[in-house]
């Protein structure tokens, strides 16, 4: 109670002032009153505030906060390495190199014993819990499974036996060299190989569509070329024969009778050189008529048979026009075929004996001479009577 009696005497004072100085200033009693009651009222706050202090003080009875327990000091981190641990991946015989600095160190229950083992066993931890994230991964993902490692390890947890705690820093996950060289090569194999399938499907589809579409018949061969050409119809009306000959092939049939005489050439007309060649160049020519059989008909029909002077030259300017052309093969078979041979001449000999009778310097050009020497002498369709020495003016 003592130490409060300076307060209120403090508050009494600022209380009676305004009154004091009222009077002096001969101010109404009704304001010398009010602001007395404004200053006692000021003044009580102020003590209040000042021995207060903003919060009420403890109690001398109350304890104090109890002291917190003392904690048992942590053991530190201990490092080991593991090098090149081979790692099973999702490929056979591709294994990943796993790499790490292992951190461990005892759980709470075996702190106080100090135990060898423990290294071997933070390092088998660590592999196990990489080796249960890389085994599903393809050996070519080794880049993005370490990254996968890096987050499974490097959270501490006990091994199996609950004897450690270990976590794993700079982790590494590589492949071996040749494993590397071998999915390289596989890898672009396998990318050849799809750029090749995608080729062939592109070619079977564009032969689909010439088969079973362009091609179906002349008609849509033909529509075909106008959708290309729009502008071009006179080109159109050339390319209908072609274009029919083009659709037969592709469909293994003959051209039908409607285009035939639209066909480039015309059927029928074969070169002189294309039947040569087929004689002697094709696959089959054995089955197909020789070229002699071919100019044995034409003299036939031309009504010069073998014996005379103008069968003799015609077959012989052919077959040196064959020479001359580098066509020896057919040239030989046609003097082979129709032209007599040395014995033959000696067999039949002229009737008026001024020929040669001797044979043994017989030579196609001597024969060629003397056809066109005597040509004269018959007419188009048989030989003449022979003449005698006296009847040709010798």
């Amino acid at each position: 109670m003592r130490h409060r009696l300076p307060h209120l005497l403090f508050v009494a004072l600022c209380g009676l002032a305004p009154a004091a100085l009222g009077n002096l200033l001969h101010w109404s009693v009704w304001l010398s009153g009010f602001m007395c009651m404004v200053t006692a009222s000021g003044s009580l706050l102020l003590v209040m505030r000042l021995t207060s202090g903003g919060r009420r003080p403890a109690a001398p009875h109350e304890p104090g906060p109890p002291e917190p327990p003392t904690l048992p000091t942590e053991q530190p981190y201990e490092e080991t390495r593991v090098v090149d641990a081979a790692l099973p991946s999702a490929a056979d015989g591709y294994d990943f190199l796993f790499s790490a600095t292992v951190w461990w160190k005892p759980t709470p229950d075996h702190a106080a014993r100090s135990d060898g083992a423990f290294p071997v066993l933070a390092a088998s931890s660590v592999v196990r819990r990489a080796m249960e994230v890389v085994r599903h991964e393809e050996p070519g993902r080794a880049s993005f499974a370490r990254y996968l490692l890096e987050g499974e390890l490097g959270v501490p947890l006990p091994d199996l036996g609950g004897r450690v705690r270990a976590l794993a820093a700079d982790v590494t996950l590589t492949l071996a060299p040749a494993d590397r060289e071998r999915l390289r090569k596989l890898q672009d194999l396998r990318k050849d190989e799809e750029v090749w399938e995608h080729e062939r499907l592109h070619e079977v589809n564009k032969r689909r569509y010439f088969g079973d579409d362009v091609l179906k018949s002349a008609g849509s061969a033909v529509v075909w070329w106008l959708t290309r050409h729009e502008d071009d119809i006179e080109k159109a009306v050339d390319m209908i024969g072609p274009l029919a000959q083009i659709a037969a092939a592709a469909n293994d049939e003959e051209v039908s009778e409607l285009y035939r005489h639209l066909l480039v050439p015309p059927p029928g007309t074969r070169s002189e050189t294309t039947v040569g060649a087929s004689r002697w160049d094709g696959p089959d020519h054995e089955q197909e008529t020789g070229v002699s059989d071919r100019l044995g008909q034409l003299l036939t029909a031309m009504g010069l048979k073998p014996g005379m002077d103008g069968y003799t030259v015609l077959v012989l300017r052919v077959t040196q026009t064959l020479d001359e052309a580098g066509l020896p093969d057919a040239a030989e078979e046609i003097r082979r075929t129709l032209l007599p041979t040395p014995d033959e001449y000696d067999a039949d000999p002229p009737a008026d004996g001024d020929r040669d009778t001797d044979t043994d310097g017989f030579t196609p050009e001597a024969q060629n001479r003397e056809a066109e020497q005597n040509t004269g002498r018959h007419t188009p369709h048989g030989p003449a009577a022979p003449h005698s020495r006296d009847e040709t003016g010798s």
